[in-house]
């Protein structure tokens, strides 16, 4: 079988999601990337090809749930047809994925997230389970060898600095790895330090809003960390709710952190979904929303890119929550209160 790089030639990078292609920066391994995903936005990567595309095109938040889910079930069956372009174009990482472009780049490396079955298809037992050797197969009949892909697919905070252990080590870059994640930690814990023995106002971080859902992953140790309780949202996984489980978690705050959305487009999805909040929550819901301060984070880059930019996730948290213990700078640009509904906050308990 034949090999990609080797030997004392420069890396080929190829970054499939933006968390990485964060990562790969945090490194000062720029040079090394060959290739970035239509949503990397940093300046000095745009001139870099873009390796993909959205799978959907432009949809309402409702829409988007169902596509997804329907893209979802497909992959069982492109893991039964075998190393076919079609799996790697829709399940090499969450985009969609432009072959040709991937082949002319030739990567030594792949930073991505293969999209496997989820897991309501694993329990009612569709397809198979799509292993890396689905995607490695496919990947070495279209280039020819087999690179080295690094698959990231954090759930919570300990797995992230693992997949940046594992880009370091993809990358050939020594200590740099752990070096660069003591930066970060600390970082953190400075941002944390900020939020000790203040109050712990009850908090749901709204991920999704049609169908509504609280944010998992991460999200819940970061919102723990910004000295706040977060009522909804389970580490590692997002989780649906009903209005009536809002109106009884008593938030003090509310933040839309909705995946994908710039703060001026979370603004008007958020405005949407309070609105349809009270319209089929009633009484008890209108004033949970009454009571407590809603606020709304740029969903591009806030809680969603796992990695450098949960440094910043925090400090829009503990800037939020507690604006008379630090300032970061971050509002307007990466949060602000909902649109409407003024800067009074509700009173937290302790």
């Amino acid at each position: 079988m034949k090999k990609g790089n080797a030997g004392g030639k420069q890396l080929r990078v190829l970054s499939l999601l933006p968390g990485a292609s964060d990562i790969v920066r945090a490194l000062d391994a720029v040079k090394l990337l060959v290739g970035r995903t239509h949503e990397c936005d940093w300046p000095e990567l745009q001139s870099l090809p873009a390796c993909t595309s959205n799978k959907l095109g432009d949809m309402p938040p409702a829409e988007v749930d169902q596509a997804m889910g329907a893209c979802s079930s497909a992959m069982p069956t492109l893991g039964w047809a075998g190393a076919t372009p079609a799996l790697l174009e829709m399940g090499l990482s969450p985009y969609r994925t432009d072959l040709d472009l991937l082949a002319r780049l030739k990567p030594d490396v792949i930073l991505t997230q293969m999209q496997a079955r989820n897991a309501g298809q694993r329990e009612r037992g569709l397809g198979p389970e799509l292993s890396p050797d689905h995607y490695l197969a496919a990947l070495e009949a279209l280039l020819g060898y087999r690179p080295a892909v690094v698959q990231l697919d954090a759930l919570e905070l300990q797995g992230v600095w693992k997949d940046m252990r594992a880009v370091a080590e993809g990358l050939r870059l020594g200590s740099k790895g752990a070096d660069t994640i003591k930066g970060l930690q600390a970082r953190l814990a400075a941002a944390s330090a900020a939020a000790r023995g203040r109050q712990h106002p009850r908090v749901v971080v709204v991920q999704w809003s049609d169908p509504l859902f609280a944010a998992g992953g991460w999200v819940p140790q970061l919102v723990e960390m910004a000295g706040a309780r977060d009522m909804l949202g389970k580490v590692e996984e997002a989780v649906t709710f009903t209005p009536q489980q809002l109106a009884d978690a008593k938030p003090d705050v509310v933040a839309f952190a909705l995946c994908g959305f710039s703060l001026a487009d979370s603004q008007q999805l958020a405005q949407q979904a309070m609105q349809q909040l009270v319209a089929t929550g009633g009484g008890a819901v209108a004033a949970a929303l009454e009571h407590a301060r809603i606020i709304v984070t740029d969903g591009l880059h806030v809680f969603s890119r796992p990695g450098p930019w949960l440094v910043q996730s925090l400090e829009v948290l503990v800037e939020a929550l507690h604006g008379e213990a630090q300032g970061y700078g971050h509002e307007g640009r990466l949060w602000a209160p909902l649109e409407g509904r003024g800067r009074g906050a509700a009173t937290a308990a302790v």
